[in-house]
């Protein structure tokens, strides 16, 4: 593949620290499927950003007594360092009130909008906190989804990814001060997505989505269409452009549509990532859907014909801590710069890549992680490395002129490009799945094993010393390419192997291609035990 794609993770909100559910989510899956992508020729710039304007931020900064600033620039500096000690590679993380092209394209796109009639004013009841004299939209409103039932915030449901607008919420309260609402009339803009139905259609059975995000499309058609309040009563976030409500600021989903394109022109012309030719792939979590599959491809279509719509929406679903909810409020969480001050981001990103909530909700246990990496595994992984370095050392040159290639050596370099091909499937669209990928490069090393063994008889018994070192020869091929079909979840492991077999350079330089042709490993094998210590259990 070839020509430009831009991946996408969405932008956190920095009111709080991330934890390993957010590193489970789009962050590590969007690593994994662009560090991949670059290696097959594809141009890839991997973008996220801090979401600053959510009102969550400015929430937390009221019941702190601080201002929203303040805790957007701490926690958007803690996210950052986050990811870069969990080894997310971003090429763009966009900072909204860092770019002025950001508050620019917000503001002209819903100008445009306004104008063409695809935003409306509409006088309807919002949720008033009389104590905190504040109306309660978003981050401020909490109460029953009207859909579903469940604890929702305002403007949108996490547990079934349907809008609400606030009022309809059942038994509405302040989330500061927890009294109930007075619900007052108050006059917003309005985008109705009724009259988008059929470029939404056409959009919906054109791209890649899971059927938990399919569903939600079909519900939400068959439902009819809602129209989304794109502007509130607030003072933190990007004003509104319209004459008579000014004071009013655009909804923050609004705005991050703008800023995926904002983000883009940090690459450059924001349009080469974003018409014609380019492609698009998003990661987000189910509770982002609707505005990933329905609210932005709403608002491009409206604004600019030409803008490419994504080709594949890669949605999870919540990853749960020892079966609940991680939760900020009530500190049921694995702080992510915690946990990797006492645990290898590597194993981190092996662990929460092979156990991710792609299709249904999962939950992580420290028992599970013990018993699965470390207990199973690295010592498999590991052992293997180290028997292979003994054979390594012991074998006789492998002369390809004077002995046959073993059957099983055949037999392993025909699976190894069997299995890395596999890999290549299970990092690529649309059967992205990173724990495919880790089962069969772990299918992989049982094989080597194997192959280690069956080659064992043959050391040491005269006239066989030479067909020994060629099967030592495809083991070590083997280990390499294990080595590059890890490189994407695991990349600080897979260097370590890389560099131990005597191999040159970066592996994030090396094309797929070359890992499915085989690699030939020179002399000089470092002690695999012990030079690739990240494999080891413990």
């Amino acid at each position: 593949m070839t020509g430009n794609m831009l991946v996408t993770a969405t932008p956190p909100t920095p009111n709080g620290e991330l934890h390993l559910g957010h590193l489970s989510g789009p962050y590590l899956a969007a690593d994994v499927f662009a560090r991949h992508q670059r290696r097959t020729g594809t141009t890839v710039a991997h973008l996220s950003g801090i979401d600053d304007h959510q009102s969550y931020t400015e929430a937390r900064a009221v019941r702190e007594g601080t201002t929203a600033e303040k805790i957007a620039d701490h926690y958007g500096e803690r996210i950052e360092r986050a990811w870069a000690d969990s080894g997310i590679r971003l090429d763009v993380v966009a900072r909204p009130r860092d770019l002025p092209l950001h508050t620019g394209l917000t503001r002209e796109i819903f100008a445009a909008l306004y104008e063409r009639g695809d935003i409306v004013a509409r006088t309807r009841p919002l949720p008033y906190c009389v104590p905190c004299d504040r109306w309660a939209y978003e981050a401020y409103v909490t109460g029953g989804c009207p859909h579903c039932g469940s604890a929702s915030g305002g403007n949108s449901c996490e547990s079934c990814g349907r809008s609400n607008d606030c009022a309809d919420l059942v038994d509405p309260r302040c989330t500061i001060c927890a009294t109930p609402c007075e619900i007052r009339s108050c006059e917003r803009l309005y985008m109705p997505l009724e009259r988008h139905r059929k470029a939404l259609e056409e959009f919906w059975g054109e791209t890649a989505m899971n059927g938990h995000l399919a569903a939600l499309c079909r519900s939400l058609s068959d439902d009819g269409l809602p129209e989304i309040a794109v502007t509130h009563p607030a003072d933190w976030g990007v004003p509104a452009p319209v004459e008579g409500f000014t004071e009013q600021r655009i909804y923050v989903w609004f705005e991050m549509a703008a800023g995926y394109l904002a983000g883009a022109g940090e690459l450059g012309d924001w349009r080469a990532w974003w018409t014609g030719d380019a492609q698009v792939v998003q990661f987000f979590g189910y509770d982002n859907g609707f505005f990933h599959a329905v609210l932005f491809p709403a608002i491009f279509s409206a604004w600019d014909p030409a803008i490419v719509l994504p080709k594949a929406l890669v949605s999870n679903e919540f990853y749960r801590l020892d079966g609940l909810k991680f939760s900020t409020s009530r500190q049921h969480a694995i702080w992510l710069l915690e946990a990797l001050e006492r645990t290898p981001a590597d194993h981190l990103r092996l662990y929460l890549s092979w156990d991710r909530p792609a299709a249904a909700q999962s939950s992580f246990t420290q028992r599970a992680f013990d018993e699965f990496l470390h207990g199973d595994l690295l010592p498999r992984w590991h052992g293997w490395l180290g028997d292979l370095a003994v054979r390594a050392r012991t074998a006789a040159p492998a002369d390809p002129d004077t002995a046959t290639e073993p059957a099983a050596a055949q037999h392993l370099r025909a699976r190894t490009r069997r299995l890395l091909d596999m890999v290549g499937d299970a990092y690529s669209l649309p059967g992205f799945s990173p724990r495919s990928a880790i089962t069969l490069l772990d299918l992989l090393v049982r094989e080597a094993v194997e192959a280690g063994q069956d080659g064992d008889h043959r050391s040491g018994v005269p006239g066989l010393a030479a067909a020994h070192a060629r099967g030592v020869a495809a083991q070590l091929s083997a280990a390499a390419s294990f080595a590059v079909g890890l490189f994407p979840v695991a990349p600080a492991m897979a260097q370590q192997l890389w560099t131990a077999l005597n191999l040159p350079g970066d592996i994030a330089d090396v094309p797929w291609d070359r890992a499915l042709d085989g690699i030939p490993v020179p002399d000089g094998t470092a002690d695999l035990s012990t030079a690739c210590a990240l494999f080891a259990p413990h």
